[in-house]
């Protein structure tokens, strides 16, 4: 598989040359489940070097199962965070339609002749392979062959039930950026550049920051009106349109309570913290200002 990238902390590397305990998975967001899981990995490899076989294509997207493929992390972000929560060497695998037609053994068997494999943690749900040749059952008689070990980690709750991206993806959905936060492990965030907008908001009282989220593969929260934080400083950001001017193309505008400086040019990150109200039309100007001075004291809590 020659699209097959291999990383440890300081960039690409050609190969692995020691053993390695290995996960599987497309760890899309990196969330408390996958670093629990990570956890896992290194307190049972026993000596084994902890490496993250990750999928760069979503399967589900791939094999025409979904029709986006938005992420709940950009490339960067993602390989980050698989070092933060403990990885030393992550392998970054495209779901190519090469790759989906592989059997669970043949994927295993891969890992352990190219990865140095000698110890295997599936997630608590985790299942890979081709379905037409199923043979991920046989998991078991491959690693007696091999002599590799295979186990099954845990599952991992928060409100009694486990913690999966797509569970995250509904909180998105839903502006729930609250609950987003407590499976994530931090704050949703967006990142991108500070533009030029309409220079609306300045003309209120309110002057904006207009990002630019033109190269994020993130998908995007509920449109609306939240509480946000970048760096040091909260703010109140409208994501969605501008009804009451007569804009309907999605925007990311903020506005920093209390800032000064011009952040025009700079790339800047976006954590959400609380959703405030729906997006609405207003009558006048005046009446948005109002409502403006609102929003901002209730981010301010935030």
């Amino acid at each position: 598989m020659e699209q097959v990238k291999i990383y440890d902390k300081e960039g690409p590397i050609d190969s692995i040359k020691e053993a390695t305990g290995v996960t599987v998975g497309v760890f899309d967001g990196v969330h408390r489940g996958h670093r629990e899981l990570l956890a896992e990995l290194k307190t049972k490899c026993d000596g084994c070097a902890p490496l993250v076989v990750s999928l760069t294509r979503h399967p589900s997207f791939v094999l025409g199962r979904r029709a986006s493929e938005y992420w709940l992390d950009d490339p960067e972000e993602h390989l980050r965070m698989l070092f933060e929560a403990g990885a030393k060497y992550v392998v970054e695998m495209p779901f190519t339609q090469e790759v989906a037609g592989m059997t669970a053994c043949e994927l295993t068997r891969w890992m352990y002749e190219k990865l140095q494999m000698r110890y295997l943690l599936l997630g608590y749900d985790s299942r890979f392979g081709s379905k037409e040749k199923d043979d991920f059952g046989q998991l078991p008689q491959l690693a007696a062959e091999l002599g590799f070990t295979l186990e099954r980690g845990l599952p991992y709750t928060v409100t009694g039930e486990p913690i999966s991206s797509s569970r995250i993806r509904r909180t998105l959905e839903d502006g729930a950026v609250e609950e987003t936060a407590a499976l994530l492990g931090r704050p949703f965030c967006l990142t991108g550049t500070v533009t030029h907008g309409r220079g609306v908001g300045r003309t209120l009282g309110f002057p904006t920051a207009n990002i630019d989220l033109a190269k994020t593969r993130k998908m995007l929260p509920k449109e609306g009106v939240y509480a946000v934080r970048i760096g040091d400083c909260k703010g109140m950001a409208n994501l969605g349109d501008a009804p009451t001017f007569g804009m309907d193309k999605p925007l990311l505008e903020v506005h920093l309570i209390d800032y000064q400086g011009d952040l025009y040019g700079e790339t800047v990150t976006v954590e959400f913290l609380h959703r405030i109200r729906d997006i609405r039309r207003f009558g006048s100007a005046g009446e948005l200002q109002a409502q403006l001075n609102k929003d901002i004291e209730e981010a301010r809590q935030w």
